[in-house]
């Protein structure tokens, strides 16, 4: 299954934090709840796993989802730091994710 996020696929859900490959790339932090998909948090990393296991929102990430978090990512493994922060950045300008459910945007895109 995949999500897709602005122009963007991600790979997803990953169910185990373990099954990431700590490679570069963009991850989509997603709550899923009653069928309906929220972009809690986007971020970029040189090391996809070490990132999200010692991200310093995951507290949050969990208080703040009444359904099911999920983990989906898009591997980016030939673009530099800056080109995965402006893809941070695209997708945070057009989601607005954050942490708190109540100001998140409905990810609308097709789930396949």
């Amino acid at each position: 299954m995949s999500i897709k996020l602005g122009k963007y696929s991600f790979t997803g859900p990953i169910a185990f934090r373990d099954k990431i490959r700590d490679k570069a790339g963009i991850y989509a932090i997603v709550c899923s709840v009653d069928s309906e998909y929220f972009l809690v948090d986007v971020g970029e990393s040189s090391r996809l796993r070490t990132r999200i296991e010692n991200h310093d929102k995951k507290d949050c990430w969990i208080k703040n989802c009444s359904g099911q978090l999920l983990i989906y990512v898009h591997y980016t493994p030939f673009l530099k730091q800056q080109a995965r922060i402006h893809i941070e950045q695209e997708l945070r300008e057009l989601f607005h994710p954050g942490c708190k459910m109540e100001n998140n945007i409905w990810l609308i895109d097709d789930q396949s």
